[in-house]
Parts: structure tokens; sequence; C-alpha cells
């Protein structure tokens, strides 16, 4: 039957396939989100834990290259991908092999034969080369019904994978709070990512970036710190309401006593002069 046609390309071959609609991606500063794996997973089909391995089986074979680059409608900078010149000559071959493939479509009851390359131009909607053959792999059929809801599905789809990144990003910043996670911490994370079907990849980006914040927050709270400490000593002592405000301040910031031991050394040093001018209650 003329589907198996569609159904028997390879993973390789359906990520060419799909590639090949993006062109000049190299000039662009910044990429479409088309271009990131959980893109490109959910259009051709492959599933997420596969697709990995066959992009770097398509980067060894020169056939698409890499690219960490800001991506629309995303906050942090992520690996794009788009063929390269031998990877767009391969795609273009993929491309017109399925294009003349002859396949049934029905439509409430009706069948019609028609090449791939028409069932777009017959269709209000625009459906993809590999729209048509993700929906052969998936159903064993096509129909005009599920053709013509493909923008929805797919919108639907990569929604509910946003919804669940930003539930487990939130999940790795309430661990990281305080610079450190524990044991418990960690066993909830790797549940939560299992249930949540984030990748490896995924959670090493996303846990880069909180603790690239975390560190640059507790700089901040750092420098403040050493601010506050700077007008409490103007007078030479820390008394009174003074000593209060500061554990409070250590408390909120999530000062340690090694921290704090060493900025009020630095800091007795620069208002006060030599060591001993403070007193003993700040300690």
């Amino acid at each position: 039957m003329p589907i198996d046609d569609l159904i028997s390309l390879t993973s390789k071959e359906r990520i060419l396939l799909y590639l090949v609609d993006f062109t000049n991606m190299e000039e662009r500063y910044e990429l479409p989100s088309d271009l990131i794996q959980e893109t490109i997973s959910y259009c051709t089909g492959v599933q997420r834990k596969h697709l990995s391995k066959y992009l770097d089986d398509l980067l060894r074979e020169n056939l698409i290259v890499e690219r960490k680059a800001h991506i629309q409608g995303m906050k942090q900078r992520m690996n794009g991908y788009y063929l390269s010149p031998a990877g767009y000559s391969r795609g273009c071959e993929i491309r017109e092999r399925v294009g003349s493939v002859e396949v049934d479509v029905k439509d409430d009851g009706h069948t019609k034969r028609m090449r791939v390359c028409e069932v777009d131009e017959a269709t209000p909607a625009r459906i993809t080369y590999c729209d048509i053959v993700r929906e052969a792999i998936a159903h064993g059929e096509l129909t005009l019904p599920d053709l013509l809801s493909i923008d929805a599905k797919k919108r639907e789809a990569l929604e509910a994978k946003e919804r669940s990144t930003d539930i487990y990003k939130r999940a790795l910043q309430t661990a990281w709070r305080d610079g450190q996670v524990t044991a418990t911490e960690r066993f909830l994370i790797e549940e939560l990512r299992k249930h949540l079907h984030i990748t490896d990849t995924q959670h090493q980006s996303l846990e880069a970036e909180i603790l690239k914040k975390v560190a640059q927050d507790h700089m901040e709270f750092l420098r403040v710190y050493r601010g506050v400490l700077e007008v409490a000593l103007s007078d030479g002592k820390i008394s009174g309401p003074e000593v209060d405000i500061l554990k409070m301040l250590r408390k909120t910031f999530m000062i340690s006593r090694e921290e704090h031991d060493q900025i009020l050394v630095d800091v007795e040093s620069y208002v006060c002069g030599p060591p001993g001018c403070i007193g003993q209650d700040a300690k």
C-alpha cells in the first residue's frame, strides 16, 4: 500500500525532511522555536529520548549544524539545529521522493487518491510533508479531519510541554533557594523530572541557569550586607538594634558565619583601621 512508503522513512530521514523547510538559518541571530529539540521531536514524531542520538549521528555526518542561540519567545539561549549545505541537498532529495508518493486521504466516508505534494494544496490549513508522514506513522492512515487539526494539536502539545517545564523550573528554584539541595530534595526533584518527562539535557540547562542566578543573587546579598555593616560601624561600634538588624539580614540573605566573619574583618579594616576596634556584640 502506498502509505507504507511514508511509514518506512527512517528517523534521520524524517528529521532532514522537517528541517529542509528552514533555510538561511546560519545568517540569523535569533532562531525560530521550530528548531529546538522539543519542537523537532513533536513535528517529526521521533521520541524525545531518542532524538539526541539521531541528531548526534547527523552532526557526525555533517548533514546538520548545531548552534546555541537566542530562540524566539524564550528567555534562555538554547541549541538550535538546521541543515548544512550537504544536509539541504539530502533533504531536498527526500522531499522530492516523498512528494511523489500517492496516498489515500479519507474524508466523511469517501477516499481520494492524491500525491503528497497535492495534499497541502487541497486543504485550507498549512500542512507540511513532515506533518503528513507523522500522521501516517501515528495512525496508519490519513484522514482529512486529522490533517486539518494538525496546527491545533501541535500548539496544544507544545504548550503542555512548556507548562511542564515551568513547573519543573519552579521546583528546582525552590530546592536551590538556600544555595544547596538536600538528599530528600534531590530525590523529589528526580521523581518530578521523570513524571514530567524532562530530559537530562533540559534538566542540566535549567539547573545551570538557576545556579547562575543563585550565585548572582548571593553576591548581591553580600554586597548589600557589607554596605549595612559599613554604616553600622561608622561610629566604631555595633550595638543595640544594629545587632538584631544584622542577624535578621544574615538569616534572610542566608549568609554563613564564615562569610560574615570575613566581611566583618574587611569592613573593620576599611572603616576603623587596624583590627580590634569593634565591640564583641556584633560577632
